[in-house]
């Protein structure tokens, strides 16, 4: 998605909850990300109404709003149609 929605404004960021930067930069290797990724910690959570389960999704629009969020696994075409529309 970043791929195709980048270039009309679309930046994915990913935040881990790990404790240590290790897994993270491992897993980051593995999935051949393309989007950067941070370690995030409850402080973080908490700004943004609490993280009660992972994974868990935010769509944020331009002015910093948290226009949608999602917790658990969720298909793409959801994140799609989101992004979409927000991107309108």
């Amino acid at each position: 998605m970043q791929n195709r929605y980048g270039p009309q404004g679309l930046q994915i960021v990913g935040l881990s909850m790990d404790d240590s930067v290790k897994p993270v930069v491992k897993f980051y290797a593995e999935q051949k990300m393309n989007y950067p990724v941070a370690l995030a910690d409850d402080k973080l959570a908490d700004a943004y109404g609490g993280v009660l389960g992972l994974p868990v999704a935010f769509l944020i629009d331009r002015e910093g709003r948290i226009i949608w969020k999602q917790t658990g696994e969720t298909d793409a075409s959801v994140f799609e149609k989101q992004i979409a529309d927000a991107l309108k």
